[in-house]
């Protein structure tokens, strides 16, 4: 007989951003049990010790309280005195407004398991049933199976963690794909055009379809939440995604294509690490970090299709994903970090790097996602090359899907992309694997887009009328009160050499005061190769640096078409793209 975890979420006075819970178990042996909450929640690799917003856990049995004790962050032991059947009661404090952290106000609550549901880490066989007490006018939407008597249900602690659930005063839209249900639902108002968004999402979900050959699900939810200027995001799931967006990202249309990619995104999430993974990657430990090496596949490879899958849906047009991604490039080879650390350790180091920036970020690491990207995009064009047209990236990814089924082990960590190459084409790997993904060598951009067509040409951003660079400090910088405030110096530039530091606060050059919209524009004035004086308080202290201006590396990339493609580059840009990219 399985354990049996019941439990009932009250959210009596929303205002106050509590939930009351009551956890029923039964079916325990022995005279003690444990209770945990996770560290983490999955698909974002950093560990949120949500237990720090639980209070007042109490347990009973019979109507005694038992005895109970922390053991450390996020486990609590009690003593059962050989109870088979115990209560615990507890409150959940939430008002951080993510898809990764719960939110309780007076119109909703998104509710994350991982941040909510205490389980008993000793048992693995459990049966878990969850029932919400509302206020009267609020809906429940989650991606849980749904029991006769209203309760949802799971054999499976990943699933139940798996299934988030907003609930409140919502709005709520259906459309079908393959006999499949899909819902969209909606808290909160913008600028959108409802029928727009149900249009281009079904659109997304058909091209994916197609991509995968199948739909694993039998109903599928978008949780959407339109909220801050500055909220952007998004968390996937088996059978859901919670997605955040400003609430007025829908106009113009290079704002609202943001929205259509993070929807192709989490959607694509659906095969890629919700059911082909990582080894590392389920089942979960949700104590600790669970370490892989391979997220430049789980996100980056999913972040290499975004785009193009706008593109084959007919949401974007091939011209403006190629300006796309040469901006990707540029920010890239911007980026010092790429030159020091590897995509497989970026990878790696994700759970102390990628959600914890600071001033050095740039100079000492590279984003799993951005160069991840890059390097898919790079294998595809090789695949493509090789193959003569005949394979792609597309009939690796499927392979894997189809080797590593969501029953299994996963993508073994040392060498399953590898393998998998090897079996799909016949050929060795290893140089690519050890240039691009293990090692530090610069992505070969125009060796890949010659295979579809185009070339490449880097020039600068700001430059004179005869195209001539102009200066460059080598910083990044935030305005604060109309003043120029240091965040990161970059690695090489002529800020780094001169000895400026993130902080700094820029007042004036060459004795004249700048401010944040002069700076660009004084700097313009002096020709490379002068040397002038920035002064600038660092800890209040006023001191002044001569800085050499220097002439920078280009920061701009056009990528454009050949005037004379080949019929093998027509051929492989149409089956790239999945339409014609020359006339």
């Amino acid at each position: 007989m399985s354990v049996v975890l019941d439990y009932t979420l009250a959210i009596p006075q929303p205002e106050r951003h509590i939930i009351n819970v009551t956890l029923r178990i039964e079916g325990l042996t022995g005279s003690e049990t444990s209770l945990q909450l996770p560290a983490w929640t999955p698909g974002s690799y950093l560990l949120r010790e949500y237990a720090r917003h639980l209070r007042f856990v109490e347990a009973q049995a019979d109507g005694q309280a038992l005895p109970i004790s922390k053991t450390d962050r996020l486990t609590w032991q009690i003593q059962t005195n050989g109870a088979s059947a115990i209560t615990v009661t507890y409150q959940v404090y939430g008002y951080e407004l993510t898809v990764r952290t719960n939110h309780i106000d007076a119109t909703h609550a998104h509710i994350v398991p991982a941040a909510t549901l205490l389980y008993l880490p000793d048992y693995q066989d459990c049966s878990y049933r969850v029932q919400l007490e509302l206020p009267s006018h609020w809906e429940i939407a989650t991606g849980l199976p749904q029991l006769a008597d209203g309760r949802y249900a799971t054999n499976d602690l990943d699933e139940l963690m798996d299934c988030p659930f907003e609930v409140g005063e919502l709005r709520r839209y259906r459309f079908e794909v393959a006999e499949k249900a899909h819902e969209v639902v909606v808290w909160g108002h913008g600028n959108e055009d409802i029928e727009q968004v149900l249009a281009d999402t079904k659109q997304i979900v058909e091209t994916e379809h197609a991509f995968w050959g199948e739909l694993p699900y039998d109903y599928y939810l978008f949780i959407v939440l339109l909220a801050g200027a500055n909220s952007f995001g998004g968390l996937e799931h088996r059978n859901s995604t919670s997605l955040i967006v400003p609430r007025h990202i829908f106009k113009p249309s290079k704002t609202y294509e943001r929205a259509q990619g993070l929807i192709a995104h989490e959607f694509f999430h659906t095969w890629n690490v919700k059911r082909l993974r990582a080894a590392p990657l389920g089942p979960f430990d949700y104590t600790r970090e669970n370490y892989t090496r391979l997220l430049w596949v789980m996100e980056g490879v999913t972040e290499y299709y975004t785009d193009l899958m706008l593109v084959r849906a007919g949401l974007m047009k091939p011209q403006r994903y190629l300006e796309r991604l040469a901006d990707d490039i540029a920010t890239l080879q911007a980026t010092p970090g790429r030159l020091v650390h590897s995509l497989s350790s970026s990878s790696f180091d994700a759970w102390i790097k990628y959600y914890r920036p600071d001033e050095t970020t740039p100079n000492s690491t590279v984003s799993y996602y951005l160069k991840g990207a890059l390097a898919a995009l790079v294998l595809d064009m090789q695949l493509r090359e090789r193959s003569n047209g005949q394979q792609s990236l597309d009939d690796l990814i499927r392979y894997l899907y189809q080797k590593y089924p969501i029953t299994g082990p996963g993508i073994p960590e040392a060498d399953g992309m590898q393998q998998a190459l090897q079996a799909l084409t016949g050929s060795d790997w290893s140089a690519y694997f050890a240039n691009y993904i293990d090692g530090l060598s610069e992505l070969p951009y125009a060796e890949a887009f010659a295979t579809v067509g185009i070339q490449t040409q880097w020039s600068y951003k700001d430059r004179d009328a005869q195209g001539n660079p102009r200066p460059q400090l080598g910083i990044r910088s935030k305005a604060v009160d109309g003043r120029v405030q240091i965040t990161h110096v970059l690695d090489g530039g002529d800020a780094d050499r001169a000895g400026l530091a993130a902080g700094d606060e820029l007042i004036a050059l060459d004795g004249w005061r700048i401010d944040d919209d002069s700076l660009n524009k004084r700097l313009a004035d002096y020709p490379i190769g002068a040397t002038v004086q920035l002064s600038f308080f660092r800890r209040d202290e006023l001191l002044h640096l001569p800085v050499s201006l220097s002439k920078p590396q280009p920061d701009h990339l056009s990528l454009s078409l050949v005037s004379q493609p080949s019929a093998s580059q027509r051929q492989q840009a149409a089956s790239w793209l999945g339409t014609p990219l020359f006339k």
